[in-house]
């Protein structure tokens, strides 16, 4: 028998305190912030089974380490948090699966062959053949055929003759007297002609906006999205834009949602509209009769 109490297993240092995960801040910070699955799909344009795999440090399901960082780092600037230093917890979690990318093994075996391995020999010089006939054919046509070198007598008399010097009087045949220069002709005055007017342009007209429908417009200061449902239910206007403004003409009641509302002007007929009542956690969800 031991004279020595058992006093239990030794207290952790602090050192081995538990980190929490990836998944647990991110549902942390999204709880804290009142924001839904919905809210953060509606926002970052992810699917919610995504997003749950995420938070429940799921890795393995994603279909590579590039799409995984991206998702992060969009939900960590969604929820204010810093991307860099939550991608780096990536390293700890699970490894995530990568795609299997093999090349076939029949690669280059059904490959067609080229048509001049398919062509025989015989044929080939045919064909060449063929060719050049018809080159000698075109050339005699349209490029007049072979000169034709004039006749000539080798006998030694005719060679005499040709060396004998040529008289003066033979070697200036009848002169031909220089035409008369025509007399000059004055050409024609040509009258100026007036240059054509402008055409006159009729000014711009704006299009009107039906009495039973109203025109939205969104002036953008940055990075949100929105999305724009009619009286019909039917979605009018939606995307992620970051400056300018976007118009969108429907019929009442219209169902409203905008993400980073505080970066958006929103003016309903012209008159501005205050989205500050109907923001929580920086979306803006509102109904404009």
């Amino acid at each position: 028998m031991s004279d020595t109490a058992d006093t239990g297993p030794a207290p952790a240092p602090e050192s081995m305190a538990v980190i929490p995960s990836l998944g647990l801040l991110l549902r942390k910070a999204r709880e804290a912030r009142g924001l839904s699955i919905d809210d953060v799909v509606h926002a970052l344009k992810f699917s919610a089974r995504q997003i749950e795999a995420v938070e429940a440090d799921r890795m393995d399901v994603m279909p590579g380490s590039v799409f995984l960082r991206g998702l992060v780092r969009s939900y960590a600037r969604f929820l204010k948090l810093d991307p860099e230093e939550l991608v780096g917890l990536l390293g700890t979690e699970a490894q995530v699966r990568e795609p299997d990318i093999r090349a076939p093994e029949n690669m280059g075996s059904a490959a067609p062959k080229s048509v001049l391995n398919q062509i025989s020999p015989l044929v080939a010089i045919s064909v060449l053949l063929l060719i050049a006939a018809a080159a000698m054919i075109g050339w005699h046509i349209y490029g007049g055929g072979l000169p034709q070198m004039p006749k000539s007598d080798d006998s030694p008399k005719a060679i005499i003759e040709e060396l004998k010097p040529v008289p003066a009087a033979s070697a200036a045949p009848h002169a031909v007297a220089p035409a008369a220069p025509a007399p000059a002709v004055a050409a024609p005055a040509v009258a100026a002609m007036p240059a054509p007017a402008a055409e006159a342009r009729p000014a711009p007209v704006p299009v009107a906006v039906p009495s039973d429908q109203r025109r939205l417009a969104f002036d953008f200061h940055g990075d949100s999205w929105i999305e724009v449902k009619d009286a019909s239910g039917l979605v009018i206007l939606t995307g992620l834009y970051s400056g300018g403004t976007h118009a969108v003409v429907g019929r009442p009641p219209f169902e409203v949602v905008i993400g980073n509302a505080a970066s958006v002007t929103l003016t309903d007929n012209g008159h501005p509209v205050d989205l500050r009542p109907s923001t929580r956690a920086e979306v803006a969800r509102l109904t404009l009769e």
